[in-house]
């Protein structure tokens, strides 16, 4: 909402409406109230934290709505305008007050707060690896807030021999960064992998040789008739229910094997042997085909 002057009736009048919205002062510039989607309002100052359109815009609140009254906010919003005028950065400042002194501090607070709690246990395997591994020998003992684009850039340049990792690295501690601006770790909108160009990832192909053909056929063929060896993981959870029986062994049914095997002799996706029809194959040619590219008869047997 924009050309609104903010005084005593309409901060009165103000109401959720089930979604985060803001009013700004018509009359003083980066004024204005934040209405939050569970009832929550306070008055903020927005601003660039320096010059140029590329500056990085900030949002500092000044105090909740009934805490100061409307004149009293745009006052306190005047000063802080008048500071940022003069070099100032107040988001910054108040966030140098309550961030992790380090990256190193920091990116274990996003590992154990975020990563773990709500990501994929190989998600998690793979943040913590590129950040141990990667980054904080690096940075580690650096401010948090005083890693720059530039360190990014390097580090992701002495990776270059891994384009796999090197293009992860600046995925993952963007994603860091964002976490410790929501949690006011650093000021929001603070971003040093932002912009660092991908390397170009080339595909790795593999073919199986020749014996390892025939051991995993012998292996397929062990597996549907006497079965193969089943051994509990005991790291998993899980793993206390499994019964506990000696020279336990499992079997493959016969479409699975015949899964398997298609898989091998034909290249295809998984899903494409998993979703394969009797109308996708051409029996005289021996080989597969979208029907909708070359129709199959339907085999008589």
């Amino acid at each position: 909402m924009k050309g609104a002057r903010i005084i005593k009736r309409l901060v009165d009048g103000l109401k959720p409406n089930g979604s985060e919205y803001f009013i700004w002062d018509d009359k003083l510039t980066g004024f204005g109230i934040r209405v939050q989607a569970s009832g929550a309002t306070s008055y903020i100052v927005k601003y660039r934290a320096g010059s140029g359109r590329g500056a990085p815009t900030r949002r500092v609140t000044i105090a909740r709505l009934g805490k100061v009254t409307p004149d009293e906010a745009r006052d306190l919003a005047r000063k802080l305008l008048g500071s940022v005028a003069h070099g100032s950065d107040p988001a910054a400042e108040r966030a140098a007050e309550r961030r992790a002194d380090t990256l190193r501090e920091l990116a274990e607070l996003f590992l154990a707060e975020h990563v773990e709690a709500k990501r994929k246990s190989s998600t998690a395997e793979l943040y913590r690896d590129i950040l141990e591994r990667l980054v904080l020998p690096e940075l580690g003992n650096r401010k948090a807030e005083k890693v720059t684009v530039s360190d990014i850039a390097k580090l992701h340049g002495k990776l270059k021999a891994s384009p796999y990792q090197a293009n992860r690295m600046p995925a993952v501690v963007s994603s860091l960064y964002s976490f410790a601006g929501k949690r006011h770790f650093v000021p929001q909108g603070t971003n040093p992998a932002r912009g660092i160009e991908k390397y170009r990832e080339n595909g790795r192909e593999r073919f199986l040789s020749a014996e390892e053909l025939d051991r995993l056929g012998e292996a397929i063929r062990k597996a549907e008739t006497k079965g193969l060896p089943y051994n509990i993981d005991t790291s998993k959870p899980t793993a206390k229910h499994a019964p506990k029986e000696k020279n336990r062994r499992t079997l493959i049914g016969p479409h699975a094997a015949a899964a398997i095997r298609l898989l091998i002799l034909t290249g295809a996706r998984l899903r494409e042997i998993l979703h394969l029809k009797w109308d996708h194959a051409i029996l005289n040619a021996a080989c597969c085909s979208c029907p909708t590219v070359r129709p199959a008869r339907k085999p008589s047997c």
